[in-house]
């Protein structure tokens, strides 16, 4: 970490409280996803109003994360987490007292979208701030941690509607963003990552990405990963709404889908010193792609259970290498600016893949969808194979 004296040695286990605010916060927008979406479902929202509705979470952060990067540069971390919190709590409680209204729940995705953008950036900005080896340490513990609140989201959102109703699982979600927001108020001390002080960076985003081409290659493999995972989620429950399953056992597999990428990720960095980031990546897309051809194959439980266990691991293990690949490639003092911009694009393909795929849901049906999705991803697999 800096400040104005110069460097300044992070805790070696500081990282771990960090974690843990991002597993709560990410922990409420996973369930809120879920439970925005079959909460719409169940207000009877055709496919093109349920995909703008999902497509709602990306549009703040893909109009803004760039600006919002390079004002976590200037300010440090404690203001924009702080922010971002209150932002996603403003949008559950939103939820929570008028689950019924499809405009509200559209308010909801918007601050919830937006204020976990915020807090994430700040926080992965400081666990970036550190050498090596405790980077690579740093964002290990990011992955495993990332990976519980993948599964855990949607495994409350799932239960607590079936359990206790849109509304209960909206409160309950705010809880884990106001623990979150408990923690960071009273553990300011360790949200001390600095920022520059000084003016924003007035370069372009191409000024960030245009003069390194090993930084334009590993945004484009995040972006098609991104691909992967939004349409998974946007996907999921459509394909176990059209198999007749239940709220629940759509959190269930949302659970299953995270517990693959929690397994993974225990072993990721051993992984990646023996194969290499770019294999990683490579295989990343190749799993991808055969669980989307394979699922429409396979339409019963117990595959369906099966093939996201093993997407989620194929997703899954490949965000350590992209974050410690982007640190490294990201241009000296800009390290924020450089995550907003993977944070638009991410957003982007968020923000796309609900309404393209609602549209083309309503005309082609789940599975040309899956099949399409399938090949788009072995093509990209085959285009990066070379790191």
């Amino acid at each position: 970490m800096t400040d104005e004296r110069g460097p300044r040695p992070p805790h070696r286990h500081g990282h771990h409280a960090l974690v843990l605010l991002c597993v709560l916060a990410h922990s409420a927008l996973t369930g809120c996803r879920v439970a925005v979406s079959l909460q719409a479902l169940a207000l009877g929202a055709p496919a093109f109003a349920f995909g703008a509705l999902l497509a709602s979470f990306a549009i703040v952060p893909t109009l803004a994360s760039l600006a919002m990067g390079r004002w976590v540069d200037r300010v440090g971390t404690r203001r924009p987490v702080l922010a971002g919190l209150a932002l996603q709590l403003a949008g559950l409680a939103l939820a929570a007292a008028w689950p019924q209204s499809l405009g509200v729940l559209a308010v909801t995705a918007l601050c919830t979208g937006a204020g976990y953008s915020m807090a994430l950036l700040a926080l992965q900005r400081q666990l970036g701030q550190r050498d090596e080896p405790q980077r690579s340490a740093a964002f290990a513990s990011f992955g495993i941690g990332t990976s519980l609140s993948i599964g855990l989201g949607p495994f409350v959102a799932g239960h607590g509607l079936a359990g206790g109703g849109a509304a209960f699982t909206f409160a309950l979600l705010a809880g884990f963003v106001l623990l979150a927001g408990l923690g960071a108020a009273f553990g300011r001390r360790g949200l001390r990552g600095s920022g520059s002080g000084g003016a924003a960076s007035t370069a372009s985003t191409g000024g960030v990405v245009l003069h390194d081409a090993a930084l334009r290659r590993i945004l484009v493999a995040d972006l098609l990963m991104a691909l992967g995972w939004n349409a998974n989620g946007f996907l999921l429950p459509l394909f176990a709404a059209q198999q007749g399953w239940s709220a629940a056992t759509v959190g269930d597999l949302g659970a299953v889908f995270g517990l693959g990428v929690g397994l993974v990720r225990l072993g990721s960095a051993a992984w990646r010193r023996r194969v290499g980031d770019w294999t990683t990546i490579r295989a990343t897309l190749a799993v991808a792609a055969a669980c989307f051809l394979l699922l429409p194959l396979l339409p019963t439980l117990a595959w369906t259970l099966l093939l996201q266990f093993v997407l989620g691991a194929g997703l899954g293990i490949a965000l350590p290498s992209v974050m410690a690949l982007l640190h490294a490639r990201s241009p000296a003092g800009r390290h924020g600016e450089a995550l907003g911009l993977r944070i638009v694009m991410l957003n982007a393909s968020y923000l796309a893949v609900p309404l393209l795929l609602g549209g083309l849901g309503a005309a082609a049906g789940v599975t040309v969808l899956l099949w399409s999705l399938g090949g788009g991803l072995s093509l990209g697999a085959a285009v990066l194979r070379r790191g």
